[in-house]
């Protein structure tokens, strides 16, 4: 039986068949490798992920610079209901935009509550400054967050994610596979960010892979939502 199905299988799936489902990586994962996720990834793969700052220990040859200047610096926040250790982490990013390039300035991953979530979202203000906008999910202790914040922190805006978090990463996916996203070759945050980010969705946590589609897809809308919030900001045009 075992033999007459291995031959069965083998006349169904040529190797054109196999590539094409291979592009489902998913499906692919899971139903015929009996992984729920791919060690390349799934939505995002590892060879899709760019670097900056360091050299590349494949090639030898060195990564991208960050640019002295970007065009603007936002912070992206997934947060969590508590502190505890059973609760979700909390996920806060910074990212840098340069033309189409979006550089992961840095990334913080902890177990806070709303006042500790908005002390370091004020830090992370202070040492990127300037940022043009803090966004912020609507979701646990983002709408408490968000109120403390507004008191005197201008671009703070409440996310309504629109699709669900899949719907999101998928958007996500294509700006990673064009090589328009970079994280920083030497953070002690890359690595957990990288293997949640392919891992998604079948990851233990998923919060720094929304804290960074959501800013992805914020980006996405147009581009007088960033110009007029920048420009309330510093006073100036871009």
């Amino acid at each position: 039986m075992g033999l007459w199905k291995t031959k069965v299988d083998h006349y169904r799936f040529t190797p054109a068949v196999v590539e094409r489902l291979r592009l489902r990586r998913l499906v692919f994962a899971a139903q015929y490798q009996q992984r729920p996720a791919p060690a390349e990834g799934n939505f995002i793969k590892r060879s899709e992920v760019g670097y900056y700052g360091g050299i590349d220990p494949r090639t030898g040859q060195p990564d991208e610079e960050v640019p002295e200047n970007f065009d603007r610096k936002l912070i992206s926040v997934d947060c969590a209901f508590k502190d505890v250790a059973t609760s979700d982490y909390v996920a806060i990013g910074v990212i840098g935009i340069k033309g189409r390039k979006r550089y992961v300035l840095n990334v913080v991953n902890k177990h806070l509550d709303a006042a500790a979530t908005e002390a370091e979202i004020r830090r992370q203000r202070d040492v990127h400054c300037p940022i043009c906008a803090v966004l912020v999910e609507d979701k646990a202790n983002g709408p408490a967050v968000v109120q403390r914040l507004k008191v005197n922190v201008p671009g703070v805006i409440e996310i309504n994610p629109q699709g669900g978090k899949t719907a999101r990463m998928y958007a996500a996916a294509f700006e990673w596979q064009a090589g328009d996203w970079l994280v920083d070759r030497n953070a002690a945050w890359t690595e957990p960010f990288i293997e949640q980010l392919t891992m998604f969705p079948n990851a233990r946590n998923d919060d720094m892979a929304d804290m960074m589609s959501q800013a992805a897809a914020w980006l996405l809308q147009p581009n007088i939502h960033t110009t007029e919030i920048y420009n309330a900001f510093t006073g100036q045009p871009f």
